[in-house]
């Protein structure tokens, strides 16, 4: 199991609690916690942690709302860049053309899926229980998915940023066609 029980809400107690969450380049990973019965997240972030009361695919799919689109869309575009029909990495947002890249360590809907932000991946490493992903703020965790899975995904996540780069490049190449002024000078 990817997500961790929690006897008590001691640990939670100390956490900020929000009932609306929204990732950002400083969210870090999404990690569903068991308590009473309920799923909640475990927010990582670049300086913190917070627990949010909503399942991680909820924060995911408001995300994507809350930037313009939906789970849907963004899934659909990244199986059509990858040819890929599960698991597959998203782009929630992107700020000035840096895609914000979010990969499921498992099915995107099961309740045990672990959401990270590919830009904040340092390295991942093999362990005996599936794989340790580090952080670039130094912390890491371990999740129950092989490392040679995660390198698949993380593998994936490349390949979704280098096209969507590519398709932001399109967009400002010099236009094939004469100017509508010189077509109506002739």
């Amino acid at each position: 199991m990817c997500a961790y029980n929690y006897k008590g809400w001691s640990y939670l107690d100390r956490c900020q609690r929000i009932s609306n969450y929204i990732v950002s380049f400083d969210t870090f990973m999404l990690q569903p916690i068991y308590q009473d019965n309920k799923i909640s997240t475990r927010v990582i972030e670049r300086n913190g942690e917070i627990y949010i009361p909503r399942k991680p695919i909820h924060i995911i799919k408001k995300s994507c709302e809350y930037y313009g689109g939906s789970l849907q869309n963004s899934t659909n575009s990244a199986r059509l860049t990858l040819r890929k029909r599960h698991k597959t990495p998203i782009i929630i947002a992107n700020d000035f053309g840096k895609p914000c890249i979010f990969l499921p360590t498992i099915s995107p809907n099961s309740e045990q899926n672990v959401w990270f932000l590919y830009h904040a991946i340092d390295n991942i490493e093999s362990n005996p229980l599936g794989c340790t992903v580090y952080m670039e703020n130094n912390r890491s965790f371990k999740v129950n998915i092989s490392a040679t899975t995660m390198y698949r995904q993380y593998a994936f996540c490349s390949i979704l940023e280098k096209d969507f780069l590519k398709k932001q490049k399109q967009l400002s190449r010099p236009s094939s066609f004469m100017e509508f002024n010189d077509f109506n000078n002739r």
